[in-house]
């Protein structure tokens, strides 16, 4: 399903490649015990400081490895690679990793930083050549921490799931952890977080699918949940989760929200991404379904009817949208690109 045509890949990772080397403006996130501790973006992550946060900085590497994947041209070829080289070097990752490794970095940017950075490891272990192999030798002492981290995080230490509309959502995280063991192919780690995502959202219980989002939400809680179980359940017995998760298909309402776009508002920016994450994961819940059921017309018409929308942003109009969205519009492309339902 991708006929409203692809993103302009090479123009997503120029926008991504000013963000990454951007240091200020910053949301800098640390836990700071003494006036001597007080540090620059650059000083405490040497890697990943631009992008405003750290997790932007981390997706966008993510979304420059993947467009090099895709094809650039040689020029901006060159200069992601460049970067690269840079940012995932051995010196800049290990001073990462002590951050981490110290009382300040213990649950700082998790889950939702700790998962995108688990994912770019993921896609520079599968790279072709040298040079990924290089940058995934590089950041695999932090992945190893924070993927072992996560595992107890999702594996018990979190008794409940976190049901927000924004980065402490559990369900967007573990699938994305779950598709970066798939990625590397690690049936092991899969299998442990798949048996995570059955304890916290497998109950057949009715979900509230219709309700306003939150006004600073880039998820819809549901929908993130629908999309992960429509990722590890067998079909059948996915299409049983949601026959009790959407006892009544025909008064779901699965509109694009109305909203006025403001790109100097951090809460409205959300809900431009949110446009995008809905599309993805009714994407993901239409192909999860078999032939003629009820509820697959209605999602993948939802999910035609949110990329138009999303279609619409300009991801390098302003700062406030181009230190992320541009990861989330080519996250939904590898998405609606992907061969059929990964249950």
């Amino acid at each position: 399903m991708i006929p409203l045509g692809s993103p302009d890949v090479a123009a997503l990772a120029a926008t991504a490649l000013a963000a990454v080397q951007r240091e200020y403006p910053h949301w800098l996130g640390q836990e700071v015990r003494a006036d001597t501790r007080l540090l620059t973006p650059r000083q405490l992550s040497p890697a990943f400081y631009g992008s405003y946060d750290w997790h932007s900085a981390v997706h966008g590497h993510w979304l420059l490895i993947r467009a090099l994947g895709r094809g650039l041209p040689p020029t901006l070829a060159g200069s992601v690679t460049a970067v690269l080289d840079e940012h995932l070097s051995g010196d800049r990752l290990a001073a990462e990793y002590a951050f981490f490794d110290g009382p300040a970095g213990t649950t700082n940017e998790r889950p939702y930083g700790w998962a995108w950075l688990i994912m770019l490891h993921a896609e520079c272990q599968a790279g072709p050549d040298a040079r990924h192999q290089r940058w995934a030798r590089a950041l695999a002492p932090l992945a190893g921490l924070l993927s072992g981290r996560l595992g107890g995080y999702f594996g018990g230490q979190l008794q409940f799931p976190i049901l927000s509309g924004t980065h402490g959502n559990t369900a967007f995280s573990l699938r994305l952890i779950i598709e970066a063991a798939r990625r590397r192919g690690d049936e092991r780690a899969e299998a442990a977080l798949a048996g995570a995502a059955r304890r916290m959202f497998g109950d057949r219980r009715a979900r509230q699918w219709d309700g306003s989002p939150s006004g600073d939400a880039f998820l819809t809680p549901e929908l993130a949940e629908a999309a992960l179980l429509a990722d590890v359940l067998p079909a059948p017995e996915f299409t049983g989760w949601l026959s009790a998760a959407l006892p009544d298909p025909a008064r779901v309402a699965w509109d694009p929200p109305g909203f006025s776009p403001d790109g100097a508002d951090p809460g409205t920016v959300h809900l431009e991404g949110l446009l995008v994450s809905r599309a993805w994961c009714l994407d993901a819940v239409a192909r999860a379904l078999p032939p003629g059921h009820p509820v697959a017309a209605a999602a993948r018409a939802a999910a035609e009817a949110h990329r138009a929308r999303a279609a619409l942003i300009k991801p390098d109009d302003g700062f406030g949208r181009s230190h992320w969205m541009p990861t989330f519009l080519l996250y939904l492309d590898e998405q609606l690109r992907a061969p059929g339902a990964r249950g």
